[in-house]
């Protein structure tokens, strides 16, 4: 599920910036994810696509965000999305360890943990799952 960010600035009389495209994008974000749908997309323009360092840290928020990809509209974008919309090796390994470390904590029948002076409780495993389902295939 995405959000036309320049169909929806000129239906709104607007420019596609990211003061009017937040809101919209977040919408079809929580959208998306309560339909069990894959949240694509990042707050800007999709026809930006010549200046790729502003296009790489709107890939990036868009991830912290929750948003898994974008649409691309010029060969150029996909490798940026790719990186951009794929974990890390630090974020792997965090989700390694915590799934780990969940393993431990289920055969002792707690569903909480400590991990890193931090609590893991089910909403942290969910995302650590996550991040291994995106990440690479061996």
């Amino acid at each position: 599920m995405a959000l036309g960010p320049e169909d929806f600035s000129a239906a709104v009389g607007g420019s596609p910036e990211f003061d009017l495209l937040l809101a919209p994008n977040l919408s079809v974000l929580f959208a998306a994810r309560a339909a069990g749908l894959l949240p694509l997309g990042f707050v800007g323009s999709i026809g930006e696509f010549s200046d790729n360092d502003k296009l790489r840290e709107a890939a990036a928020h868009a991830r912290r965000l929750g948003f898994v990809g974008a649409l691309a509209v010029h060969p150029t974008q996909v490798a940026i999305f790719n990186e951009a919309f794929s974990p890390s090796n630090q974020e792997l390994e965090w989700a390694l360890r915590v799934l780990t470390a969940e393993n431990d904590a289920s055969a002792q029948g707690r569903g909480a943990f400590a991990l890193d002076g931090k609590m893991v409780d089910a909403p942290v495993i969910r995302r650590a799952r996550e991040i291994i389902a995106i990440g690479p295939k061996a």
